[in-house]
């Protein structure tokens, strides 16, 4: 981690440090609800999942929008900025979705470690979509 962020600007790391709180506190969300609907019983894991990170992709999108990315090519615009959101949403929800069924097919209903590594690559995939095509930065040319 340390060499990926000794390349980065101060602002850069900043602003990746703030996407990783946020997304820490959806995550909180995500994860409390998938535990929850997963231990209830009614659903499977991938559809627990499911539900879980929807609601915290609801909360995401109001703390990554307001506090890390704050000026995106779409800031005027917010309803473009909201589906480009809800579309990174669902790639990271496919992402979560493909690799939580996978780890199941491979190992079993194992459930905290199903859901760390669909959390690890769905963080990955996901940021660089919102940090390069939903939040990404207008160049102004002189």
């Amino acid at each position: 981690m340390a060499l990926f962020l000794g390349g980065l600007k101060k602002s850069q790391v900043r602003e990746f440090i703030r996407y990783l709180l946020a997304s820490g506190i959806a995550l909180g969300v995500d994860y409390g609800i998938y535990r929850l609907t997963a231990q209830q019983g009614h659903i499977d894991l991938p559809q627990a999942a499911v539900v879980g990170y929807l609601s915290g992709l609801i909360v995401a999108y109001f703390l990554i929008g307001e506090r890390v990315f704050t000026e995106g090519w779409l800031k005027q615009r917010k309803f473009f900025e909201a589906l480009l959101f809800i579309f990174s949403g669902l790639l990271g929800l496919l992402i979560t979705y493909l690799v939580v069924t996978g780890f199941v097919v491979l190992f079993g209903p194992m459930l905290n470690e199903a859901k760390i590594v669909a959390v690890i690559c769905s963080f990955l995939g996901v940021y660089l979509f919102r940090k390069f095509v939903v939040f990404k930065k207008v160049l102004v040319s002189t």
